[in-house]
Parts: C-alpha cells; structure tokens; sequence
C-alpha cells in the first residue's frame, strides 16, 4: 500500500495533473473507474462553511479524472444532523458548482433509501441510500478535522453522512464509536482523497490551522491511521481507528511502508498537538461528554416517536453551541444584516435573530457585515477566528 502526500503550497489550485500526480503510485484513476461505471463521489459538506468542507478544487480535478476514464460522476451528501442540508448546500454554492461542472448533486435528506444490516457485532439496521449501493464505485472526499466526541474526522467518519437522520440519531444512542466502525466495513470505498488545506479544532465551530495538504489511498483504515499524526493524535486513541486495526486479520495493510514525496509533518502540523484541544482530554471528562450525548440522542427518539419525526437536537445546538446575537444598544437597523441572511432570520424593527430560522444554519454571514460590531456570537469556546469570514 503507498500514500503519496502532497503539499498544496506548490499551488493554491489542485489542477487535473496534479492530482493525477497524487494518484499514480496507487495506480491512478483508471485502476478504479472503468468506462461506463456511475461513480459517487462523497465529499464533507457538514455545514455551511468553506473552512470546515472539502474543496471545490479537489472536487473538480477528481470529476475531472472520473470523467476521462469514460465514469459518470455524482456528488451525494447530507449535512450535519443540526443543520439543513439545502440551505447548506445553497450558501456553500455546492449546487452552482454542480450545475457548473454538470454532475448531479444529490440531497442525500430527500432520496430513496435502503435497510442495511451493520454486522461486525452490532445486530443494528441502517438506513444509507440507495444510490449507495446501486454506484459502481464510491469515491471518498472526506475532510481532516479534530472531533469533539471521535477526536477525528477523516475517512470512516466521513461516511456518517451516508446515513438517514434517522439512522445517525439511533447510532448517536447505540455508542458511536463501535457503529462508525461497524460502517467502515459495512460500506467499501473504492479511494479515499483527504483534504487537508485547513484542519480546524472541530468539526465546525473551531480553530483553524493551515495544514497544506493533501494525501489518497485505497484503504481507509491506512489513510485514517496515516492522517491522525496530521491532527497530532495517536490512532490508537481514536477508537473507531483503533477497532479497525485491532479486528483486522490483515494488520499488514494498515503500516505505511511507504510514503512518497514531501512526507515530513509540516510545522502547522508540529504545533497542531492535543494540548491545543482544551476540553475532553482527560478519560473521566470524555466518558461524561459521551454519555451526555447518547442520553440526549436517546431522549429525542422518544421526542421525534411524540412530535412527528421531529428532533430537538438543533435546538440544543443552537442554545449550547454557536449562534449569533444582536446587541440592540449598537444597532442602527442599517439593514446590512438582513441583506446577507440566506434565511431571511433578520427581524430588523426589532432588532433581532429569529431563532426558527437561524438554528438549521448559523453561518454567522450577518457577523461578517455589520459595520458596528452589533452582532456577537454566544457559545461554548467562542474561537476568536469566527469573527473573521473565513473564504477558504
């Protein structure tokens, strides 16, 4: 097995040649996709910030090379389980992108889905789509990010957003580690494209560390065992990475015996350590946050059962979590606010966020415009870093 890791500061693009480059010691493109085949490409689009999803770059040049191989390129997705899929889909402009590039862009939220058995040790059904299973091949575009509850996002953790919202509030209350790796196995990827331009603390609401990279291979174990050193983790406290290695027959694939071309930590990387991850190192705090959010999943399948498949899972986020707030004493209703919101969340008599609107979104856009410091964010660990517009 080979990873080829390849430093985006040659270029801030990732043109058609270079990410051929990248994948020609796993073989190239064409040693997956053969012509004719329907291939899904399944990027992060968790929320709507450019910082915290894959790029549009990487998303290109791989459309790009699918296509020269005589493949026919789909991007799937569905957003984090606080956010609404179409409205993040709308302000990322994934859906320009898509129209750009002509390749269908599939709100994995409003399509035909199929029941699925785990196994692996957990007698538990899912819900994925079924696109997913009907492809030729699937492609994987996760982003490297740290986690607050799996510690890393990389390859398998991508897949979560393969699932209904359903199906992810029940793993939510199963125990998250063992069901992400269960659907690691469940569910092959063809290749896996990491990027790693920009990593943040989080998966969303997080400091950001310029990273610069980029790294593939045809294993997402290897490439989520490889990438942990990136996020300054040992894989092995990843447990849903640690799982893979250990319950694997075949350890051999996941040493990287070989790593081809700029494959030194660069120094964003040195400096991106757990020290800098404040809240859940010690094993008491991070068993507690995990048993609060599986009490909180299991509570709101009772809730959705009661309230027609409603959750309240955004309301928690929205209160608990980041959201924007006016302050009424600064505000001229100048109206810059309002002309930005996607959501039209602005009530600007009244100077204020109506909360219905905003809670499936903050994307923070009114923050970014209002020439008075009028609007602020609330929150745990508000990171100074969001109160500059991140373009990424």
């Amino acid at each position: 097995m080979a990873h080829l890791v390849w430093n985006r500061s040659e270029s801030a693009a990732v043109p058609l040649e270079r990410l051929d480059r990248l994948l020609a010691p796993l073989g190239g493109m064409e040693s997956v996709v053969r012509p004719g085949d329907t291939v899904l490409i399944k990027p992060n689009f968790v929320a709507p910030f450019p910082h915290a999803v894959t790029a549009f770059d990487i998303l290109s040049a791989i459309i790009n090379m699918v296509r020269n191989c005589g493949g026919k390129p789909i991007i799937g997705e569905s957003s984090g389980f606080e956010f609404e899929t179409e409205t993040t889909f709308n302000i990322l402009g994934a859906y320009s992108f898509a129209r750009r590039h002509k390749v269908p862009l599939i709100n994995f939220d409003r399509t035909e889905f199929a029941t699925v058995a785990l196994g692996h040790g957990i007698n538990q059904k899912v819900r994925i789509p079924r696109l997913v299973l009907e492809a030729d091949r699937l492609i994987n575009v996760p982003k490297l990010k740290r986690h607050s509850l799996t510690k890393a996002t990389v390859g398998v953790k991508n897949l979560f957003g393969l699932l209904s919202r359903k199906s992810r509030r029940k793993i939510h209350a199963w125990g998250l580690e063992k069901t992400i790796h269960a659907l690691g196995e469940r569910i092959s990827c063809d290749l896996v494209v990491v990027d790693g331009s920009v990593v943040t603390t989080r998966a969303v609401f997080g400091e950001q560390t310029r990273l610069n990279l980029i790294t593939a291979s045809k294993s997402v174990h290897a490439v989520d065992v490889f990438c942990c050193q990136y996020l300054g983790l040992d894989y092995r406290d990843v447990e849903h990475i640690r799982r893979a290695v250990e319950m694997n027959p075949h350890r051999e694939r996941f040493k990287v015996l070989e790593v081809l071309e700029n494959c030194r930590l660069p120094e964003a990387a040195i400096t991106f350590r757990s020290s800098d991850i404040p809240r859940w190192n010690d094993t008491a705090g991070k068993i507690l946050h995990r048993r609060i959010y599986q009490l909180i999943y299991l509570i709101d399948i009772v809730y959705s059962r009661m309230n027609g498949g409603r959750s309240m899972i955004p309301s928690i986020h929205y209160y608990f979590g980041i959201r924007p707030f006016i302050r009424r004493a600064q505000c001229d209703a100048c109206g810059k606010c309002a002309e930005v919101c996607p959501v039209n969340a602005i009530a600007l008599p009244q100077r204020r966020i109506i909360r219905d609107r905003c809670m499936p979104v903050r994307c923070l856009k009114c923050l970014y415009v209002c020439p008075l410091d009028a609007i602020g964010i609330k929150g745990r660990d508000v990171d100074p870093s969001l109160m500059q517009q991140n373009t990424v």
